[in-house]
């Protein structure tokens, strides 16, 4: 997917925590830079700076086949949601590395202290299960 930022120049975005050893991710002289689709919408998710970029620049191959149609990844956003919402959401997630990304989506947004607590009591369920 192809992202753009806001300034619509050549810049840098660092976040270990999305990108890992490829931060950081480096957006060319029109604001675009390429990043697959799951690192993408957590970067869009996480940085409101920067917005889906269509097709990306002119030169770029279309690759429109790529773009993820069916939403944005995300079952529901922490930051929207009250922490006993939160809770009942997280109930029917059974993949603990998605409770770990909501868990640092609410970090980014609110860092609500019950939130947390919430996201650390699932995951020692999920953990609890797959020993």
């Amino acid at each position: 997917m192809w992202l753009k930022h806001e300034s619509g120049e050549a810049t840098e975005l660092r976040n270990s925590q999305v990108l890992g050893d490829d931060s950081p991710l480096e957006f060319d002289e029109n604001g675009y830079a390429e990043v697959d689709n799951q690192r993408g919408e957590k970067l869009l998710t996480m940085h409101r700076h920067i917005e889906r970029g269509g097709h990306g620049p002119p030169d770029a191959e279309d690759d429109a086949d790529d773009v993820d149609s069916e939403g944005d990844g995300w079952p529901f956003y922490p930051e929207e949601k009250t922490i006993s919402e939160i809770e009942e959401e997280i109930a029917d997630i059974d993949d603990p590395e998605l409770v770990r990304d909501l868990a640092m989506l609410e970090g980014e947004e609110r860092d609500r202290s019950g939130a947390e607590d919430v996201f650390d009591d699932r995951l020692a369920e999920l953990e609890g299960e797959e020993e």
